[in-house]
């Protein structure tokens, strides 16, 4: 569940706060660690609003195993900022104490941040227990078509020590009936974790989407013990696999409607680069993107390579889902 603020008043600040709330409560978050989210929301929107003029925060439950946590991602496309500068406390540019950004890295488990010409995208993690690392860091937008409240997209992913195994799935149209194919595809997936790779899995999601309208839906697994890529889709799901010397390799979705008409699944194996970051994401997505075209942004968190991709190359007709995994 990923909920979208666009702060275009001071009273969308409260109106996060209200929000980061519930997100920790759904966590179980503590006291103090619930305040942190706060500080957090707070520092970040009002950054928003004083210095970029408005835009927007994205909220998310983290989850990963017993553990949760809440991750607050800010967006906008101000004039950008010198980061080294703003994250010292006491600089100020709008004739404040100058210690918003200094305060968000202080209170998050996990923070990052990239800032250019188009503007700035920051991550703040805050999890329940404090901070954890992880084999790979997976970062995600995933928000509904304008004036829907709920996405017909959707992405799940089964995460593990030794492999991450994703699904991102877009069900046809948007709004109700599109939702209701990408639950049904994200409840299926959760019984697939004994199936052998992502081909299998495809296959178990198409005969589980028949009662529905369909949808576009792709699954990559990340195995990191061999250092291998496993994709296999169906319909219009964007996929690339980016390595450290900027060459992108994209992964094949075949034609189709999952839970339809899918007359052929396959399953395509590649290595894992030293370095990589594979992207997938939903026609909400352009396709014309470029890791390059952002000098530095392949080595920030996957939160901020995903929140930038959303920011600059969604299409504001659809529902927009954009998911990011590297090594960290």
């Amino acid at each position: 569940m990923q909920q979208r603020i666009a702060l275009l008043d001071d009273s969308h600040v409260g109106e996060a706060r209200r929000t980061a709330a519930s997100f920790s409560r759904i966590a179980s978050l503590s006291e103090a660690e619930a305040g942190r989210v706060a500080n957090v929301v707070t520092e970040l929107g009002t950054n928003l609003r004083k210095h970029a003029s408005g835009g927007e925060l994205l909220m998310r439950e983290l989850r990963y195993g017993q553990r949760a946590g809440v991750e607050v991602l800010s967006i906008d496309r101000g004039p950008g900022m010198d980061l080294a500068t703003a994250l010292r406390d006491g600089h100020s540019t709008a004739g404040t104490r100058g210690e918003g950004l200094g305060a968000v890295r202080r209170q998050a488990h996990e923070f990052d941040a990239f800032s250019g010409r188009g503007g700035s995208v920051i991550v703040a993690r805050v999890w329940g227990g404090g901070p954890r690392e992880d084999a790979v860091e997976l970062g995600a937008v995933c928000v509904p078509f304008p004036g829907e409240a709920i996405c017909g997209d959707a992405w799940e992913a089964q995460l593990s020590t030794a492999s991450t195994r994703l699904l991102v799935v877009d069900g046809l149209g948007h709004g109700p009936i599109a939702a209701r194919a990408a639950s049904t595809a994200v409840e299926a997936f959760a019984a697939t974790g004994r199936l052998p790779g992502p081909e299998a899995v495809v296959h178990a999601l198409h005969a589980a989407l028949r009662p529905t309208r369909g949808a576009a839906l792709a699954v990559a697994e990340l195995d990191l013990i061999a250092r291998i890529v496993r994709f296999s889709g169906v319909g219009n799901i964007g996929a690339a696999l980016e390595s450290a010397d900027q060459k992108t390799r994209g992964l094949v979705s075949h034609n189709g409607i999952a839970g339809h008409e899918a007359r052929r699944i396959q399953e395509f194996a590649v290595p894992w680069p030293s370095k990589g970051v594979l992207i997938v994401h939903s026609d909400g997505i352009q396709t014309q993107w470029k890791l390059e075209a952002y000098p530095g942004l392949r080595a920030r968190h996957a939160s901020v390579i995903a929140g930038v991709l959303y920011r600059d190359f969604r299409r504001k007709g659809d529902d927009s889902t954009v998911v990011v995994i590297k090594e960290p």
